[in-house]
C-alpha cells in the first residue's frame, strides 16, 4: 500500500510588533544634565577667557598682521575732519539738488551719478572715511574716488561695503600706494548695477562725510562693520562665500576657529593646573571641547542673519511674483552680460 502523504497548512507568521525604548528615568536626565551643564559653563568661561587673549595678541601684533596701516599710525592726533553734503560738487549728475545741507540724487546720468568734495588733506592723517548716506539699494554700488596731488592725470577708487541703504565705514590703507600724500579731491559715486535701475527709482541722500585719524576704536569699528555686512550672494552656481567683503581687515572665519581652539587650550591648561594641585575636573574635556565648537558656530552664525534677511529681501524685490521677463532683466549675472539680455535663452531652472 501506498502511503498518502499529508501536507499540514501553511502557518502564517505573526509580526513581531518592536517595542519602544524606555524613556530615560528622572535620574538618568539629571545625571546627563550634571555632564552638560557643567560643560557649557565651562565653555563659556573658556571663550570669553579665549576672546579676551586673542584681543591682547592682536594689539601687540597689529604691525605685523596689517603692515599696510604702518603709514597711517604714530603721527599723532590729527583732528577729525567732517563735511556736509551740500558742500558735495556735481561731477556726474541726472537730476537732484540740496536739501537740508544734504545732497539729494533722485536720476543718474548714463547709469551714475558723483559728487565731488574740492577739499585738501594728508592721507596719513586719516585711514578711516565715513559717508553718511540714506537711501542706497541694492541695484546700485558705491565708490569712494580721490585724486593726489603728485598723480593729479589719474583717479583712483576703492568700493564701499553696503551697510542696508547706508555705507560702511572704508579703510583707505586698502588703496595702497595710491593713498598716500596730499589728496586735493575726493568723491562718491553711485553707479547702476548690470541691470541699469539706476537705484530702482529711489532717491539717495548724502548728509556728510568724516575723515577719520588713526586709532583703536577706529579700527575696532572697521572690523565690527566688515564682520556684520558681508557682501550679498551674487547666485553663481558655485556661490562662494568669503563671510567678508573684499577689503575686510579680518576673516571672521579664522576668528571662529581660533576661538575654539585657543578656548580649548586654555580649558586643557587649567585642568592641568588643577591636576597638579590634586582636583580632578567635573567633567570630561571633550564635552567642553564639543560645547565650544557649539560657541564658536552660534558666533559666526550670528554675524551673518541680519543680513540673510537683506537677502531676502533683495531677492523677493528682484522676482517675486514678476513674470519671466522681468526675473530676467533683474538679474544682475544674466542680464549683465548684454543688452538683450539673452532673452531667446530660456533660463535652465
Amino acid at each position: 500500500m501506498s502511503e498518502t502523504s499529508k501536507t499540514e497548512p501553511n502557518e502564517t507568521a505573526t509580526p513581531e510588533i518592536a517595542t519602544p525604548p524606555p524613556l530615560p528615568s528622572a535620574e538618568e536626565v539629571k545625571k546627563e544634565s550634571a555632564v552638560w551643564m557643567p560643560a557649557l559653563k565651562e565653555a563659556a568661561l573658556a571663550f570669553s577667557a579665549a576672546a579676551l587673549t586673542l584681543v591682547i595678541a592682536y594689539i601687540f601684533l597689529f604691525r605685523t598682521l596689517h603692515p599696510e596701516f604702518l603709514p597711517y599710525m604714530d603721527r599723532g592726533v590729527a583732528p577729525t575732519q567732517s563735511f556736509s553734503g551740500n558742500q558735495f560738487v556735481p561731477v556726474r549728475f541726472g537730476n537732484g539738488g540740496y536739501q537740508d545741507g544734504a545732497a539729494l540724487i533722485t536720476e543718474y546720468e548714463d547709469g551714475a551719478a558723483i559728487l565731488e568734495l574740492r577739499a585738501s588733506f594728508q592721507a596719513e592723517d586719516y585711514p578711516f572715511i565715513k559717508f553718511d548716506i540714506e537711501g542706497l539699494t541694492t541695484w546700485s554700488d558705491a565708490f569712494v574716488f580721490w585724486q593726489v596731488a603728485g598723480d593729479p592725470g589719474n583717479i583712483h577708487r576703492l568700493k564701499l561695503n553696503r551697510s542696508w541703504d547706508e555705507v560702511t565705514q572704508v579703510a583707505m590703507p586698502y588703496g595702497y600706494e595710491t593713498y598716500r600724500g596730499e589728496i586735493t579731491n575726493l568723491a562718491i559715486g553711485f553707479v547702476s548695477d548690470p541691470t541699469d535701475h539706476d537705484n530702482d527709482g529711489d532717491p539717495i541722500l548724502l548728509k556728510g562725510v568724516e575723515l577719520r585719524p588713526y586709532s583703536a576704536w577706529g579700527v575696532a569699528e572697521q572690523i565690527f562693520e566688515d564682520w556684520t555686512n558681508p557682501p550679498l550672494w551674487q547666485g553663481y552656481s558655485n556661490n562662494i562665500v568669503r563671510g567678508i567683503h573684499a577689503n575686510g581687515m579680518l576673516f571672521p572665519n579664522a576668528v571662529a576657529n581660533l576661538l575654539v581652539v585657543t578656548g580649548v587650550a586654555l580649558a586643557g591648561l587649567w585642568r592641568f593646573r588643577n591636576r597638579l594641585r590634586g582636583r580632578g575636573p567635573s567633567v570630561r574635556l571633550l564635552a567642553v571641547a564639543l560645547c565650544l565648537c557649539l560657541y564658536g558656530w552660534g558666533f559666526n552664525d550670528a554675524l551673518r542673519w541680519h543680513w540673510r534677511v537683506a537677502q531676502l529681501m533683495d531677492t523677493h524685490e528682484r522676482y517675486a511674483g514678476l513674470p519671466l521677463e522681468e526675473r530676467i532683466y533683474n538679474n544682475p549675472i544674466r542680464c549683465g552680460r548684454r543688452d538683450d539680455c539673452f532673452e531667446h535663452l530660456l533660463p535652465y531652472f
